[in-house]
């Protein structure tokens, strides 16, 4: 099977990392696979697989995208085409509409769709978004979502057929092989947390939540993985917090389980996620993890609270306590490894593969 995955950028979030993972095993199990990143990006922190052809569109905006998009789909008549997040999908459906709507277009969703995200995420307003899908993604062969969550999100924004709205879950590309965890002591913890430095991960929930916990006599020590324009800002938080002699900001990190692996605990206190590749990552290092309940990921992987510790979003009381509770009532790593083993990337990729409308 030919596949085209179009991208906004090779950039080094989640959902990216999880369309290289998905391209990678494609092209493992014998597709003919093509990697389109639409905007000026640089090179891709993660690995690519060598078979994979990778177009760089370069242009600076996403409406630009429309003319080279079609030029890239006449070219490839690919036999599945996957455009990932809005609103790169609308214009794919546009520039594949333009092409005679060559193969099946299949959209992908990694983020929940609401008022909130649309203003502070997306920098827009939901109607436009609800309006745009409304037009278009009727015209798609199936929307896939990364949780029910942002299924159940798409559904009541838009017009599209319930029969065409796929949820499958993101997948690691492999199960780490981890060294058996030692005990975590009570008073000497050591914390980690992933993501992007950005107003939606809300870091200061966690520097809040560390500060009353240093309060308490506990020493604890936390590194973030991750870069993003708001690093001054988290550093001056710190230094307000009095916890600049807790906190070491890493930067990004291509492989990350060499840190989860020292870490006794993963703290995420974001303010919404599709899923959460973070969360994935640690359970299946055997990690405990404290995370606020954010619409829709964390409840999802988590199980409602079963394999993990779920606190109100910007609740730092709650989370200092769930990070003392978890670290006293740690779950067992097996449980959590075994739990992991429900999101890999060979089934996502088969489930991909099996979409038909």
């Amino acid at each position: 099977m030919k596949i085209l995955v179009i991208l906004p950028n090779l950039g080094g979030g989640g959902a990216e990392k999880v369309h290289i993972s998905l391209a990678n095993n494609w092209v493992k199990n014998g597709h003919e696979v093509t990697i389109c990143s639409g905007l000026i990006t640089p090179d891709s922190p993660f690995e690519i697989d060598k078979r994979i052809n990778v177009i760089h569109l370069n242009c600076r905006k996403i409406r630009d995208l429309i003319f080279p998009l079609k030029k890239v789909i006449d070219e490839e008549k690919a036999d599945r085409i996957y455009t990932a997040m809005w609103p790169l999908t609308i214009i794919s459906i546009i520039s594949w509409i333009f092409s005679g709507r060559l193969g099946k277009l299949f959209l992908v969703e990694h983020t929940s769709f609401n008022e909130r995200n649309a203003k502070n995420i997306m920098k827009t307003n939901l109607g436009k978004i609800s309006l745009s899908m409304k037009i278009f993604y009727g015209f798609a062969d199936g929307v896939v979502c990364v949780s029910k969550g942002v299924a159940n999100s798409i559904n009541k924004i838009s017009y599209v057929d319930k029969r065409k709205i796929h949820t499958i879950y993101n997948g690691l590309q492999a199960f780490p092989t981890i060294p058996k965890p030692s005990k975590v002591q009570p008073g000497n913890i050591e914390i980690i947390s992933i993501g992007r430095l950005s107003d939606d991960k809300d870091y200061q929930t966690t520097f809040k939540a560390l500060a009353l916990l240093k309060e308490d006599g506990i020493k604890i020590k936390l590194k973030i993985i991750g870069d993003g324009p708001n690093l001054e800002l988290l550093r001056n938080e710190a230094k307000t917090l009095k916890l600049l002699d807790n906190i070491s900001f890493l930067g990004f990190k291509k492989n990350i389980f060499k840190h989860l692996v020292d870490a006794d605990l993963l703290v995420h206190s974001s303010n919404f996620e599709g899923f959460s590749m973070a969360i994935l990552e640690a359970i299946s290092c055997g990690k405990n993890v404290v995370s606020t309940d954010t619409p829709h990921g964390p409840s999802e992987i988590l199980d409602n609270g079963k394999f993990g510790s779920l606190v109100e979003v910007g609740n730092y009381e709650a989370m200092a306590k769930a990070i003392k509770f978890r670290i006293e009532n740690p779950i067992s790593p097996e449980v959590l490894i075994e739990r992991s083993k429900k999101f890999s990337i060979d089934e996502a990729s088969k489930q991909y593969l099996e979409l038909t409308s």
